[in-house]
């Protein structure tokens, strides 16, 4: 059973989380209590769908890395998907495209396609 709303989707165990266009410290507090608040609730798999992401600061990184590790404490797993170029340069040059996989598409990472992954959109 799929249930979509605003900023996120329930898909059986996984919850895709859409994040706003700026990542930034407010939004990815929004962000992380939102994952955190699945997490609790027992779902193991977290995909972040940036397709409507224009921008992630610095700021929002780390709150990325700090979900990260939240997700992978709990004996999740999390995925990225829908990055945007300068977004998968960003990931890349502080590291984090070595420890997390980025799909093209939230279709791919629900569905854990891995002959998708580090595909990365380049609008």
């Amino acid at each position: 059973m799929v249930k979509r709303y605003n900023n996120f989707k329930e898909v059986g165990d996984t919850v895709v989380l859409y994040p706003d266009n700026y990542i930034n410290d407010i939004e990815g507090e929004k962000l992380e209590e939102l994952c955190t608040s699945y997490l609790e609730r027992g779902f193991k798999k977290v995909v972040i769908d940036f397709s409507e992401t224009d921008l992630i600061n610095s700021i929002g990184v780390s709150v990325l890395i700090g979900m990260i590790e939240k997700v992978r404490d709990r004996k999740g797993n999390i995925l990225f998907s829908g990055l945007k170029q300068v977004n998968y340069d960003v990931f890349s040059i502080v590291g984090l495209t070595k420890h997390i996989m980025i799909f093209e598409t939230e279709e791919d990472a629900i569905g854990g396609n891995e002959k998708a992954a580090g595909a990365v959109t380049t609008a």
